[in-house]
């Protein structure tokens, strides 16, 4: 697939009279989760800018997924009891989320979109914790976070351009050997990657988090953020062969310039089968 001209796909959007704007506090978000050493009581500080969000952590401390042994009645406490992985995810999640509007696109499914986020983020830990050099904690941080805003072009162009993106879906479910971005260049010319990585300068998000969103699809990448892409494509693959009920570990193409050896994939893709159910469970609580 050709990549289109920055400006043509600017233009190709143009006409659209409601781009979403990014929430005014998520950048103060993804700079909070950025940081290994933050507490959880200056976490639940900054989350509770979000009133949505801090309800849904709260409720999601009390449901019967979480099984709490009392009742949770605070963000700070919720924040314990989830752990920093699950409220990140959650919080980075809705934020993204909120300022799109996908009932057009019936086609999308948001809790799909948000088990796919997540274990796209776990799984590229998972993978980054068997490099030959162990990675440092900022850099684990770094990669989580493009995991969750991996696929963020896909509910952009759920939102703007729901017929379209709904006909590529269907096309991708009715042809299983058809990508979902083979599926939206044939009707559009143009991916959620490209879209993606449109929207996250639009936003003026991190250089790194942009890269990511935008090449995680492009096998022949070589700039400064290769690692990160090629660990988060890698773990996009895996996630993609556990919702096709695969059950052998996909053949990756970069593990060789990774030095991640077959068997340490095999062992990642076996952790990823459990987190599947126990992430599918959560979204059903949360949405």
């Amino acid at each position: 697939m050709k990549p289109m001209n920055k400006q043509l796909l600017r233009e190709k959007f143009a006409d659209c009279n409601d781009i979403p704007n990014l929430p005014k506090q998520a950048h103060r978000l993804l700079l909070a989760f950025s940081n290994p050493d933050i507490h959880n009581g200056d976490l639940a500080k900054i989350i509770s800018e979000h009133p949505t969000i801090t309800a849904r952590l709260i409720a999601l401390a009390n449901s019967a997924w979480a099984a709490p042994a009392m009742p949770v009645n605070s963000l700070e406490r919720a924040c314990v009891n989830l752990g920093l992985t699950i409220v990140r995810s959650v919080s980075i999640g809705l934020t993204l989320i909120s300022p799109f509007n996908t009932v057009a696109c019936p086609a999308f499914k948001i809790q799909r979109f948000w088990i796919s986020s997540k274990l796209v983020a776990d799984a590229a830990v998972l993978l980054a914790d068997v490099l030959p050099n162990q990675s440092q904690q900022e850099f684990m941080q770094t990669l989580h976070t493009g995991g969750l805003l991996h696929n963020l072009g896909l509910i952009c162009l759920a939102h703007l351009k729901p017929k379209q993106t709904q006909q590529a879906l269907l096309s991708a479910v009715a042809s299983p050997d058809l990508t979902v971005n083979q599926a939206l260049y044939e009707i559009m010319q143009t991916d959620y990657c490209e879209v993606g990585g449109l929207f996250a300068e639009i936003w003026g998000l991190p250089e790194d988090l942009g890269a990511v969103i935008k090449f995680h699809r492009h096998a022949d990448y070589q700039g400064d953020q290769w690692l990160n892409i090629a660990l988060i494509a890698n773990a996009a693959v895996m996630v993609s062969a556990l919702f096709s009920n695969q059950v052998e570990a996909p053949v990756f193409a970069l593990a060789d310039q990774l030095g991640i050896s077959q068997a340490d994939q095999l062992q990642v893709f076996e952790k990823l089968k459990p987190m599947f159910v126990e992430t599918s469970k959560l979204a059903k609580a949360l949405f």
